[in-house]
Parts: structure tokens; C-alpha cells; sequence
């Protein structure tokens, strides 16, 4: 059985990982995101890794730090 492919396999990298991400270029890359059969899998990793840079799995830089924030003060939740 093959192992899917993530949508962003193809994509340039720039549009993920630009200096100063503009809200356009957010939307384009998590439109991208948003037909990735790894989403999931990426966001986790990224949150593991502690990445601080780009969008993952379908959030961006400031998505995923207030993510974090919000399981570190309710961490009950979360597991949820």
C-alpha cells in the first residue's frame, strides 16, 4: 500500500516559510493545507518539534503559539 503524499509535497517552500507572511499568503498555504491527507500528523509534529516559523498542518506561526497557550492553562481540556 503506498503512504500518501502531503499536498505540500510539490509546493514552493517560500510559500509556507516567506520572512514576513502576508494573510493572503497564510490563506494560500493553508488552502494547501486544507486537502492534505497529513494535516493532522503535521500539526502534531510541528507542536512537538516546537516550531516557531511557517504554517503547519493548516495554522499559522501565531495559530499554533495560542494553541500551545491554551493547552498549557487547560491542559484537561485538551486531552479531550
Amino acid at each position: 500500500m503506498r503512504r500518501p503524499r502531503p499536498a505540500c509535497a510539490g509546493a514552493d517552500p517560500e510559500l509556507f516559510f516567506a520572512h514576513a507572511l502576508s494573510i493572503l499568503q497564510i490563506a494560500r498555504a493553508k488552502a494547501v493545507c486544507a486537502t492534505c491527507p497529513l494535516k493532522v500528523s503535521c500539526l502534531e509534529g510541528a507542536l512537538e518539534r516546537g516550531e516557531e516559523f511557517g504554517v503547519w498542518g493548516g495554522l499559522s506561526e501565531d495559530e499554533r503559539r495560542a494553541l500551545k497557550h491554551r493547552t498549557a492553562r487547560n491542559p484537561a481540556r485538551s486531552a479531550a
